[in-house]
C-alpha cells in the first residue's frame, strides 16, 4: 500500500509545476504527502477535544499555531483537511520570504475545546453544508464549483451522500487527488481521515455511484486573503443554522456563488 501511495504522489507532483503559482494547491499536496498514515478514525466529542488540545494548538510564547496530526489522532475528515490547510498556509508564507500572516491571524485560526459551528474560522470550516466553501467565499480567497471535470489535485472536495445539506446531511470533506480509471470505472480519488483507511489515507468513490448526490469543490487561489479572517464577524449565523435546518443545494449555490465550472 505504501508503494502504491508513493507512486500516486510522484504522479501528482509532476502536475504541480503546471498549476498557477498563486494557487495553494501545490502546498496542499505537499502537506498531504507529509501527513502520517492511519492513526484511527473518530468523530465524537473526544476527537474534537483532542484536536483542540493536541492537534491545532495556539502557542502564546511563540505567537503561532502548532499543528500535530499525530496528536489529533484518532481524527475525522474536516479536522484532517483543516490541519493540511494550516500546514499549507505556513509553507506558502515561508516561500514568500516575508510576513503575510500576522500572529493575530494564527490566533484567529485556532481551535477551541468548545467550538460551535459557524464560530471563528474552524467553526466555519467544520460546519455542515458548504462550511469550507462559504469561508473561502467570504474571504474572497478562491471559488467553488460542482463539476469533477474541472477539478485539480489539491482542491477541497465536499462529497454529499444525501440529497440535501444541513441537519440531515451525510457528507465527507476531503482533498481531491484526481480522477482514476480502474477496470473501466472512473473514480474520484481523495485523501482525508476515512473510516476505510482507519484514519489518514487515500480512498476513492466511483463517479457514477448513486450514493454520491452532490460534489462541491473549493479552490484557494489567493492565499494572502486568508489574513482577512481576523476581520470576519465572530459568528456565521447561516452556517450555525445548518445544525437545525434543511438546506437545499440551490440555496448553497446562491449563498456561496457556486457554479458548475470555475470562472475563466
Amino acid at each position: 500500500m505504501k508503494t502504491c501511495c508513493l507512486a500516486f504522489f510522484v504522479g501528482l507532483f509532476i502536475l504541480v509545476p503546471f498549476l498557477s503559482a498563486s494557487e495553494l494547491n501545490p502546498y496542499i499536496l505537499q502537506a498531504v504527502h507529509a501527513m502520517p498514515a492511519g492513526g484511527g478514525y473518530a468523530s465524537d466529542r473526544a476527537a474534537e477535544v483532542r484536536l483542540a488540545r493536541r492537534g491545532v494548538v495556539w502557542r502564546p510564547e511563540r505567537r503561532t499555531l502548532e499543528v500535530s496530526p499525530q496528536g489529533a489522532s484518532p481524527s475525522f475528515c474536516s479536522a484532517a483537511c483543516y490541519m493540511v490547510m494550516l500546514r499549507a498556509l505556513q509553507d506558502w508564507e515561508q516561500r514568500q520570504k516575508r510576513v503575510v500572516f500576522p500572529p493575530e491571524l494564527w490566533h484567529a485560526l485556532r481551535v477551541l475545546e468548545t467550538h460551535p459551528d459557524g464560530a471563528l474560522s474552524w467553526g466555519r470550516f467544520n460546519a455542515n453544508g458548504p462550511g469550507c466553501a462559504k469561508w473561502v467565499h467570504d474571504l474572497h480567497a478562491g471559488y467553488s464549483f460542482t463539476s469533477p471535470e474541472y477539478a485539480r489535485p489539491g482542491d477541497f472536495l465536499k462529497i454529499f451522500f444525501s440529497s440535501q445539506a444541513g441537519v440531515n446531511e451525510r457528507g465527507h470533506l476531503v482533498i481531491f487527488l484526481g480522477i482514476r480509471q480502474v477496470d473501466g470505472q472512473r473514480y474520484l480519488t481523495y485523501w482525508s481521515a476515512n473510516k476505510r483507511t482507519n484514519g489518514f489515507g487515500i480512498d476513492k468513490v466511483a463517479l457514477n455511484d448513486k450514493k454520491v448526490c452532490y460534489t462541491l469543490f473549493t479552490r484557494i487561489i489567493n492565499p494572502e486573503r486568508i489574513a482577512d479572517a481576523v476581520k470576519l464577524p465572530p459568528n456565521d449565523l447561516w452556517l450555525a443554522e445548518m445544525l437545525t435546518r434543511v438546506c437545499r443545494f440551490a440555496e448553497m449555490e446562491k449563498k456561496c456563488s457556486i457554479e458548475k465550472r470555475p470562472p475563466s
